[in-house]
């Protein structure tokens, strides 16, 4: 005959508990329960009990019903609220955790919990008034501070934040997360002299922490100083091998400064250590795509599919192969799929150049709007760079005058080699597809958009100090560029000697005095396009943002910028008597055969015999980092020229300060007149 235990006692219970026999006294409380189910302490202690053990899953309901019978049980409530925290059941923890409820504990733990619970949902003046209440009871908990900082600096309270995470840093100074926390916010609050010392201080205390470097990059992007930047989070993921994230962040740093081998392989890294990261996946297709290597985007979905990377980012890939298919309808819809998976910037750009291929305008208009207003929200600031930018063009153009140029010192003797070939020409105006076409003469060598003429005209110190510079000065800053040049290019002495420079950099047009400071023979081939395709192209594409580039974020900005820009080409090319040839963008998509063969022969190369063949050369150039990287690999296409009328009435607050530009250089605003072909031209 089976006989039935009688329950244990409470006393039984916890002291079975105190002894560490957790599973034991569960099992005890649980009979316990059964027998007395109404009973809130038995209720108490067996919730207690099963949140002490991890299983905050049987703590709940037990801890519940403990709860509805004993409101105003401290202890009860703060145990639920941190089991059903565990558990993910965070609305109702909150609505436990009240500060009427928290100042009755005087274990504090409430309002902790009430503070972390507010964090998470980004309710930070709760999470506030929480913490204040935990520093003023317990002046010394450096978490507390901490947390308190953070939430302060959430709230753009930058001073009261830095104040709370000094505190917090002086209580636990070997603590990184907070030397991080302070270091992010010295930089919201725009200290960054201190930021700097503070996360130097952080560097050196935790050589082997990746988070330094990390907020170090954040710290550089702001400064300006995007080089240095993204060498510091490189330096951060190579701390951490195993940071799948952080190798992706790097790969998306990369892509953005136009680093593509780089970004490649950041991404191939972050899968590599978690193949299910689908963002890398989707990037890394992006990639590819932005390479002009669409065939192998296919094998990156079969990856991404067979590691379960999530149906957004399969979507994304998805959408990028079919807009290089010219199957937009299908990439639209595919497109809708992705949600906010991907970040908005580049949905947005996608977006917006499927609309416009499929004639729809007005909301392609939009979505490069939104594109544009994005990048408006960095952090660095872009529209008061690209103001700061046109401003110091202004006053570059101000010294170009006679009697600046009357007081230059004898130049040194020409060079031993080739004076290079320049192209200029606002951004967007066909520039990438000149420079292809010009690499259908085998001798050529194309610099893509580098900086070595401005890192010639900061050795020769400003517009100003070059009228002054000696003879020695200038060819030292010659030989540094043509140094520059032979390291990028791989060319041996030898080699250089046989090779043609193309330096391609449509800034050059703001850049002719320091040109003819080193090449006093310098020639440059002017790739011009009708001003207002020019602008509308230039708005609807994503440039890395640089100061230059940052003009284009906004349309006003960006006819400014072309107004500036093409007063002080005007005023320079008079003044230097420039050797110009003109390529009108229009003429050439038209014939290019006869637009270039002169041009050609003005410029010394050897036209080809037979078709001249842009897409050979643009295959076997490899990456093309310019905005044009898809098109220059296509057949010439006249899609794009007359394009701004479908978008006129967006254009319509610029067209005053372009119309000028559009009748000097021969096009209409009303018609689909273009200038003639050069020479004779423009």
């Amino acid at each position: 005959m089976q006989t039935e235990l009688p329950p244990p006692t409470l006393a039984a219970i916890a002291d079975t508990a105190r002894r560490g026999r957790l599973d034991e006294a569960a099992l005890m409380a649980s009979r316990a329960v059964a027998a007395a189910p109404a009973d809130p302490v038995l209720a108490a202690l067996a919730g207690a009990i099963e949140a002490m053990r991890g299983q905050p899953t049987r703590a709940v309901p037990l801890l519940e019903t403990a709860h509805r019978l004993r409101p105003e049980d401290v202890t009860v409530r703060v145990n639920l609220v941190e089991s059903l925290y565990r558990t993910g059941n965070a609305l109702r923890a909150r609505s436990l955790a009240t500060l009427e409820a928290a100042r009755a504990d005087r274990s504090l733990r409430l309002a902790s919990l009430g503070g972390a619970l507010a964090a998470e949902a980004e309710d930070h003046d709760a999470a506030i008034a929480f913490y204040r209440h935990v520093v003023g009871a317990r002046p010394d908990d450096w978490s507390a501070w901490n947390n308190l900082g953070n939430a302060l600096e959430a709230t753009g309270q930058t001073d009261a934040a830095i104040d709370a995470l000094r505190r917090a840093l002086a209580l636990a100074p070997d603590s990184a997360p907070i030397h991080i926390n302070l270091g992010n916010a010295l930089i919201a609050a725009g200290r960054l002299d201190e930021a700097e010392a503070a996360i130097a201080a952080a560097h050196a205390q935790f050589p082997q922490d990746p988070m330094p470097l990390v907020t170090r990059h954040a710290l550089l992007r702001q400064q300006g100083a995007e080089d240095e930047a993204f060498a510091a989070l490189v330096a951060a993921a190579e701390l951490a091998p195993g940071d799948a994230r952080l190798h992706h962040d790097v790969g998306a740093e990369a892509s953005r400064l136009a680093l593509f081998p780089e970004a490649e392989a950041a991404f191939r890294r972050a899968i590599a250590v978690d193949p299910a990261l689908g963002e890398a996946h989707a990037w890394l297709a992006a990639v590819l795509e932005r390479v002009n290597r669409e065939d192998e985007i296919p094998a990156v979905a079969e990856a991404a599919a067979k590691a379960g990377a999530g149906a957004p980012f399969l979507a994304f890939i998805d959408a990028l192969t079919l807009k290089r298919a010219g199957r937009n309808e299908e990439a639209l819809a595919a497109l809708e799929a992705v949600g906010d998976a991907i970040t908005p910037e580049r949905l947005y750009n996608l977006r917006g150049l499927l609309l416009d291929r499929l004639g729809r305008p007005d909301e392609a208009f939009a979505a490069f709007t939104a594109m544009n207003r994005h990048w408006q929200d960095d952090p660095t600031d872009p529209r008061g760079r690209a103001a700061a930018y046109r401003a110091a063009l202004v006053d570059a153009a101000e010294v170009l005058t006679p009697q600046w140029l009357a007081g230059w010192t004898t130049p040194p003797p020409p060079a031993a080699r080739r004076t290079p070939l320049f192209i200029a020409g606002f951004p967007r105006s066909g520039t990438t597809l000149l420079d292809t076409l010009l690499m259908t003469d085998p001798a050529v060598a194309v610099l893509e958009e580098e900086p070595f003429i401005t890192e010639a005209e900061a050795l020769l110190g400003s517009v100003d100090a070059m009228a002054e510079a000696s003879p020695e000065a200038i060819a030292a800053a010659r030989d540094a560029y043509f140094a520059r040049v032979d390291a990028l290019l791989g060319l041996s002495p030898e080699e250089a000697a046989q090779r043609i420079i193309v330096d391609k950099q449509p800034m050059h047009l703001n850049k002719v005095a320091i040109i003819r400071r080193l090449f006093p023979d310098a020639r440059v081939i002017l790739s011009l396009r009708h001003p207002c395709d020019v602008l509308l192209s230039c708005y609807l594409t994503h440039f890395r943002t640089n100061s230059a580039m940052a003009n284009f974020l906004d349309l006003g900005d960006a006819a400014a910028l072309y107004d500036i820009t093409f007063a002080h080409w005007e005023k320079a090319r008079a003044l230097f008597d420039l050797p110009v040839a003109t390529v009108v963008y229009e003429q050439l998509i038209e014939n290019p055969e006869a637009v270039l063969r002169p041009v050609f022969e003005w410029a010394d190369l050897t036209f080809p015999e037979g078709v001249l063949d842009h897409t050979r050369a643009a295959r076997e150039r490899g990456v093309v980092t310019s905005a044009s990287y898809s098109q220059v690999t296509e057949p010439l296409y006249r899609r794009a020229a007359g394009r701004w009328h479908r978008y006129a009435a967006h254009l319509s607050p610029v067209l005053p300060v372009l119309r000028p530009w559009v009748e000097r250089f021969g096009y209409s605003l009303e018609d689909g007149r273009i200038p003639p072909a050069w020479p004779g031209g423009v």
